[in-house]
């Protein structure tokens, strides 16, 4: 086919595509910027901080939803608690759906169950992991997570400078060896790299309207070397990176199993269960959804975990108030001398507290994952097509005055009532894990290890501003990022042992020997994995 034919197909597949746009519907949309014929609000829509744009729509429309389009696409966006529970939770038959964009798919990570449509291969991904991640069995993986948490305090003792990269081993060794038994190396960890390379792969490609592909997804079909289709190249050059990262561990594992030495993490227990409760299904099948639920998990609890993580760290760095707050909590709860346990957690609301606090002040998710109707539907008099992506501004939520007032400044004890206890009557930031049908199942586990991660934290340190040669201090800027993940822009934080507690000048003696005992014993919790009760 020459050139000319060529183009002449695109063009007229353009207008098949773009010509329903141009008879404007008869039904009343939400509210929204005014779209221009043809390409809609293509040039006016949010390309960065989207969630901040979408609560300024919600202000100056003063509705709660908000509407616009972008090539023949319908995007809602909710901007209210009530917005979400009524279409999202209360009719969650119809917008459970997801949008799968082409470009995920080019480039591996369709894999990610996070991103698959609504149906029985969905769902299949979604009870397995939450077979292992329910409230009621987390606490199989406190001992994982309680080791991660004291080799934290080590590298912070040793090289505090690097803090963000020691957090982001944590958190990236914890989920590794709770699914894979990997136990990752202190430094220039293979795997460790693998998953973050892949990672980077999602944050290059997952973000939305970032490729054309994703709103007319026929252009995924055109060759590589027609102008425009380099997106194919890049993505096909990245896809080996990211099925590698679902697919080595896996090998590593399946291969223990196989030779009747199955390796203590949950990867070998849904090897056992598939391999038990097959229910007719295909093995083939069955072994994908296993891999695909076993590798989304890092990338889940990875991201995100390392993201609140950070964001506390400089809340606390802006805030040496509440840093004495939880110091005193701490000290009547675990004392001088030992480091925090997850059973203590119930006895620290003010932790508890802070980490509330940091998720709802500054969500690592704005936005979490779009969502797709699969039916026409109306709403407060407004019409929702079918095939509309339905956008829940967690951000928006978090800011709600009435909900939370004076939002904009860092209060744990918003949180909290006149005796110090956990209220009931102040929601949880629980939409930055997603809503109804589709939100995160591993909630309960990233509580468990933000909360432990902050006690034992605040218990052995002081967060404080650095110094500079000059005898300045080094202020933070307090900027965050764009992006499916909203991370801080890099800072910087001294992390000074409290005085009169755990003794880190003496650790190799002292705290390595509590480590050790902690480590072993964390170790023997943690080998009956296949035994636990479902």
């Amino acid at each position: 086919m020459s050139v000319t034919s060529l183009l002449s197909l695109l063009a007229a597949c353009l207008s098949l595509y773009l010509i329903p746009g141009l008879f404007r519907r008869t039904r009343k949309l939400p509210p929204g910027p005014r779209p221009l014929p043809i390409v809609g609000n293509l040039f006016n829509a949010p390309k960065s901080f989207e969630w901040l744009a979408y609560q300024e729509w919600s202000q100056k429309y003063s509705s709660d939803v908000v509407h616009y389009e972008i090539l023949h696409t319908h995007y809602i966006v909710l901007n209210t608690a009530k917005a979400v529970t009524d279409l999202l939770e209360k009719r969650s038959r119809i917008y459970s759906d997801k949008d799968e964009k082409p470009i995920i798919h080019l480039s591996g990570w369709a894999r990610n169950w996070g991103f698959m449509g609504y149906g029985d291969y969905w769902r299949a991904h979604r009870r397995l992991f939450h077979q292992h991640f329910h409230s009621s069995v987390v606490q199989v993986y406190h001992p994982s997570s309680t080791k991660a948490a004291r080799q934290l305090l080590r590298a912070l003792h040793e090289s505090p400078e690097q803090f963000w990269y020691h957090v982001r081993v944590m958190t990236g060794s914890n989920i590794l060896r709770i699914m894979y038994a990997i136990d990752v190396q202190a430094e220039n960890d293979p795997n460790l790299a693998l998953a973050e390379e892949a990672l980077g792969v999602l944050h290059k490609f997952g973000s939305p309207g970032a490729y054309l592909v994703d709103s007319f997804p026929w252009l995924q079909n055109i060759p590589t070397w027609f102008p425009g289709a380099d997106f194919k190249q890049q993505a096909a050059e990245l896809k080996p990176v990211v099925d590698e990262m679902y697919l080595r561990p896996y090998r590593d594992v399946k291969y223990a199993f196989d030779a009747g030495n199955p390796k203590p993490c949950v990867l070998s227990d849904m090897l056992l269960d598939i391999s038990k409760h097959q229910n007719g299904l295909d093995y083939e099948v069955l072994e994908n959804v296993v891999i695909n639920t076993a590798g989304t998990a890092y990338a889940a609890a990875a991201d995100t975990t390392t993201c609140a993580l950070l964001t506390i760290v400089f809340a606390m760095l802006m805030h040496p108030e509440v840093q004495t707050t939880a110091r005193n909590e701490l000290n009547d709860v675990v004392g001088l001398g030992r480091l925090p346990e997850m059973c203590d957690q119930e006895s620290l609301p003010f932790i508890t507290a802070i980490v509330k606090e940091s998720l709802r002040w500054r969500p690592p998710l704005p936005l979490a994952v779009a969502h797709k109707s699969t039916e026409d539907d109306e709403y407060e008099g407004y019409y929702i097509p079918r095939g509309t992506i339905v956008i829940g501004n967690a951000w928006a939520i978090f800011y709600d005055e009435e909900r939370y007032p004076d939002p904009h400044t860092f209060n744990p004890s918003r949180f909290l009532d006149s005796e110090g206890k956990l209220r009931q009557d102040v929601p949880d930031p629980i939409q930055g894990f997603g809503y109804g049908r589709r939100i995160c199942p591993g909630r309960h586990f990233v509580m468990d290890v933000l909360c432990l991660t902050v006690a034992s934290i605040l218990t052995v340190f002081s967060i404080e501003k650095p110094i500079d040669e000059s005898g300045n201090v080094i202020e933070p800027t307090g900027d965050y990022m764009s992006g499916l993940v909203s991370f801080p822009a890099p800072f910087k934080a001294a992390f000074i042992p409290r005085a009169g507690n755990i003794d880190l000048t003496a650790l190799d003696v002292g705290l390595y020997l509590f480590l050790f005992l902690t480590v072993v014993g964390a170790e023997w919790k943690s080998q009956p994995f296949t035994k636990h009760k479902r």
